[in-house]
Parts: structure tokens; sequence; C-alpha cells
């Protein structure tokens, strides 16, 4: 009788220690999801700070060239490169391109084929941009100034 409770437990130990890599499995997976959670979710922080830092500079660029009676025609900068208004470029700004980039995530660049503005998040998803005239929209974003946004292109 003494081997048969010993066989029993035993398997006892057993039973316990799949439990524990079960629920240790299951605590892992949810750590795991919400570290990917915040770290896209800081990923759209940085970008919405970034796209707000180039609104700023754009704002900037007008304000000057108004202060120093420059003339500025709001229509032929409309679908510009937004990045030529700016002195510092952002660090993950690639230039124009042609076409979209491989294997590159997090970075801006100007699409020159259809004159917009892109940030490629690290998923490969796109969010494009345009250099629009203030004029011709309904709304703006509150950065706008002199006419000029960069506006979402949906």
């Amino acid at each position: 009788m003494p081997a048969f409770l010993k066989k029993h437990h035993i398997g006892l130990h057993r039973f316990d220690f799949a439990i524990t890599l079960m629920i240790i499995s299951v605590l892992a997976t949810l750590l795991l999801y919400s570290v990917n959670r915040i770290q896209s979710n800081i990923e759209k922080m940085t970008h919405e700070a970034e796209l707000n830092n180039i609104r700023l500079a754009i704002a900037e660029s007008w304000v000057h060239k108004h202060a120093t009676h420059e003339s500025v025609n709001v229509k032929n900068l409309v679908n510009t490169n937004p990045m030529r208004f700016i002195n510092e470029l952002p660090s993950n700004y690639i230039g124009e391109k042609s076409a979209k980039p491989v294997d590159l995530y997090g970075i801006w660049y100007f699409d020159t084929f259809r004159k917009q503005l892109v940030y490629v998040y690290s998923d490969a998803t796109e969010v494009r941009y345009a250099l629009t005239n203030t004029a011709m929209r309904q709304s703006s974003s509150l950065l706008s100034a002199g006419g000029l946004d960069l506006a979402p292109v949906e």
C-alpha cells in the first residue's frame, strides 16, 4: 500500500506542475499582449508629436516670411514637400521617394508621385498627409497658419 500512495503522490506533483505552467503561460501571454499594445500606443503618440512639430515648423516658416514681407503664394505651395519649410528635419525622414521604401518602418518620406508626406508605422501601415490650402477645406488643424495646413489624406 505505501508504494501505491507514493505513485499517487508523484502524479499529484506533476498535475500541480502542469497547472502552474499553464497559469504562467497565460500570464506571460497577457504580459506580451500588453507590452505590444503599449509599444503601439507609444509609436502613435510619437508620430502625432512629430506631425505637430512639422505643422509648427510650417507655421513658423510662414510667420517668418510674413514678418520679413516676403510674398507667399499659398496656391503655389499646395502639394509641395512640407519638409522644405523645416530647418531641422526629423531624424527618421528619409527624403523624397517615388516608391514606397522596402523594409523601413517608423519613417517619414515624401511620395513624389502622389505629392504626399507619408509616415510608415512598424506594422507597415501608412498614414498620408498633403500640404493643402485651408481656404479650400471645411476644417483645418489647430496648428495651421497662413492658409497652409498639413491635412490627412483619406
